[in-house]
């Protein structure tokens, strides 16, 4: 249950680019690893940060260290995210016709960055500081 917000995450990006239809099936599967490994790997260092130093009291290095983490990381989760999503974009932009379809189309821009920024709060809460 504690990486929850991180499974839901990857079900989004997973789900976007699957998806994808102009994708082709290998860089379909070059995602979903690099994903995997990327969770891997996060939740394999957190965890080992939060063994080497959360004791009672809680130290600063471990507040510090934590945040760093999960800051660093958070750029190998959300900008892949990104160019996935202004690639569809882009290819929904131009494969529309007419001016109404093409403003409908980026004024759907407004609830997708919203949703994008949402999940990226969510992530970054991971590297809470109190």
């Amino acid at each position: 249950m504690e990486y929850m917000a991180v499974w839901f995450l990857l079900g989004i990006i997973y789900l976007v680019t699957w998806t994808t239809k102009s994708f082709p099936l290998w860089l379909k599967m070059i995602v979903t690893v690099y994903y995997i490994a990327v969770s891997y790997f996060f939740i394999q260092r957190k965890e080992e940060i939060y063994r080497q130093f959360h004791t009672l009291p809680v130290p600063e290095v471990f507040w510090d260290t934590n945040s760093e983490w999960v800051a660093f990381m958070s750029g190998f989760y959300f900008l892949p995210f990104l160019l996935i999503l202004l690639y569809n974009y882009f290819r929904w932009f131009i494969q529309t016709s007419g001016t109404a379809k093409k403003v409908g189309v980026a004024l759907s821009l407004i609830p997708a960055g919203f949703v994008f920024f949402c999940l990226l709060f969510i992530f970054s809460m991971y590297g809470y500081r109190p």
